[in-house]
């Protein structure tokens, strides 16, 4: 017998604090001001101002970022114009558009990737 439990990939619930959750800005939103997540956040909307996301943080391809971002994983597949530090690894995908400079300890970047700027690779 089947006990009842959530389809694979549906959400968890929310008293299940080990849980990663992601918070995500969707596509047609604006955020004018600075940003804090401290869990996993997604953008697919804009922001213009400074993000600090404390895990994860992926910029899907219709999201744009203004600003400062500092994160503990960047994927960027949309567009930054700034300066962004990852402390682990950052990716760039072939739809990604980066102005600026990127710091991180590890970078990834695919064909296609475009990037005006500056890298700064490696641990301190």
């Amino acid at each position: 017998m089947a006990q009842n439990q959530p389809a694979k990939g549906s959400p968890t619930p929310s008293n299940n604090k080990g849980a990663n959750k992601t918070s995500v800005i969707a596509h047609g939103t604006v955020i004018k001001g600075n940003f804090k997540a401290n869990d996993n956040l997604r953008i697919d909307g804009k922001i213009v101002g400074d993000v600090v996301c404390e895990k994860r943080l992926v910029i899907g391809k219709t999201g744009i970022i203004k600003g400062k971002i500092i994160a503990a994983e960047l994927a960027v597949d949309g567009m930054v114009d700034g300066e962004a530090i990852s402390k682990g690894v950052a990716n760039l995908s072939a739809t990604s558009q980066f102005v600026g400079t990127l710091t991180a300890v590890r970078l990834e970047v695919n064909e296609g990737a475009t990037f005006n700027g500056e890298f700064k690779i490696g641990k301190k």
